[in-house]
């Protein structure tokens, strides 16, 4: 039901609770649900992005109980993983990391054509996410309209300043596909008008692109979490904060 091991979830009950203290209301009208299953209805509308009528009906709840428990609960989840997500940045900051983007469907929102991505053919938000070579998560950008594409949603996310030592001719480098070119990571070479490439950046560029096969492997365990990948019904305004509860859960899930 979450995605999380079954350890991991009793951890994540234990932290919620220090730090929000005593869960049940000391007098009045008793919570429908306890702190443990009140965790794991949060996790689970992350992991399966179902409705939530639907999780009411699951889990023995209202709709209204659904909403105000998530949305208690799912910025605790970022916080309590902020330390382990600070500690796997700096790890990775030592060595190569690769870059890549994907969209978040969004639905069609009405007077919002910038989030159309022409070519994905869907409304959404342009992610930009990067993992070390092993195919680890360790970061994603601030949410870009979907009708940005990688290479100016690179900078504009946030990902190019925040990894910028990684730019640098001294750096540990950074691999991307051919859509950044020109904005700093290494990319893959693009074969010159009217000739081919030589056997040499062939060989190269097979090299370079099995190595970011890493970054798509991490960017499908994300989108595991289905409200990333089958369409996010909230509101716009707090998706930001939801994909970075949901980018720490997976660090957590992998890194824990």
């Amino acid at each position: 039901m979450t995605g999380l091991a079954a350890w991991q979830v009793t951890e994540l009950v234990a932290a919620v609770h220090v730090e929000i203290g005593v869960w049940r209301r000391p007098t009045g009208r008793r919570r429908v649900l306890g702190l443990y299953r009140a965790v794991v209805l949060t996790l689970f509308l992350l992991r399966h992005n179902v409705a939530e009528d639907v999780a009411g009906e699951l889990f023995g709840c209202s709709q209204s109980t659904v909403s105000r428990t998530f949305r208690r609960l799912y910025p605790l989840l970022e916080r309590i993983n902020a330390d382990l997500v600070a500690a796997v940045r700096a790890q990775a900051r030592r060595s190569a990391v690769l870059v890549d983007g994907f969209v978040v469907p969004i639905g069609d929102r009405s007077g919002r054509p910038e989030l159309y991505s022409g070519k994905r053919h869907v409304s959404g938000l342009n992610v930009q996410a990067v993992s070390d070579t092993v195919g680890r998560l360790v970061d994603v950008g601030d949410p870009q309209p979907g009708s940005r594409h990688d290479a100016p949603a690179f900078v504009d996310s946030g990902i190019a300043a925040g990894w910028a030592a990684h730019l640098g001719d001294d750096g540990p480098g950074m691999l991307a596909d051919k859509g950044y070119q020109g904005t700093g990571p290494a990319t893959p070479y693009r074969k010159p008008p009217g000739r081919e490439l030589t056997e040499a950046r062939k060989t190269c560029n097979t090299a370079l692109n099995r190595i970011r096969a890493a970054v798509e492997r991490a960017i499908s365990h994300l989108t595991n979490w289905k409200i990333l990948d089958t369409g996010y019904r909230g509101r716009l305004s707090e998706f930001p904060d939801v994909l970075r509860t949901v980018t720490a859960l997976e660090i957590y899930r992998v890194w824990g």
